[in-house]
This record gives structure tokens, C-alpha cells and sequence, in this order.
């Protein structure tokens, strides 16, 4: 049986982000700014990444040829 693995969540933090090349000297608030646009970031490349996804799988249940997608067809050539 394989138990599903909760992924914890948390926040990356001034100093990891400062462990980074480039990072080094900024400030606190700089860190605290950049840490809050990269969250922005990942968020938003995940909502793309999903949206692709679902999108593909809807391609191939359109192109598989299961219920769904004959009923898009028959919808289509009726057209």
C-alpha cells in the first residue's frame, strides 16, 4: 500500500536566500521583497502548468476516442 506523502509547505527564508550568488548583501527588506515576487512567480508557473495539463488531457480524451470525445465529434460533423 503506498501512503500518499504530504508535502509541507513553508517559506523560504532571509538567509537561504542570501546563500544564493547575487543575494548576498541585500537587505532585509530587500530579501523579505524578492522572497514575496518569487512566491508571485511559482505560483503563477504552477497555474500555467496545470492549465496545460488539463488542457492536454482533454486532447487526449478528445483523441482517444472514448465517450467525451465522440460526442464532440458527432457534435462537430453535425455542425
Amino acid at each position: 500500500m503506498s501512503e500518499k506523502k504530504e508535502k509541507i509547505l513553508r517559506r523560504m527564508t532571509i538567509a537561504e536566500l542570501r546563500s544564493y550568488k547575487g543575494f548576498e548583501k541585500y537587505t532585509d527588506e530587500e530579501a523579505q521583497a524578492t522572497i514575496k515576487s518569487l512566491e508571485k512567480l511559482s505560483m503563477l508557473f504552477y497555474e500555467l502548468y496545470m492549465k496545460q495539463k488539463h488542457s492536454q488531457s482533454k486532447i487526449k480524451q478528445l483523441k482517444g476516442g472514448n465517450n467525451e470525445g465522440e460526442e464532440f465529434s458527432e457534435q462537430r460533423d453535425a455542425a
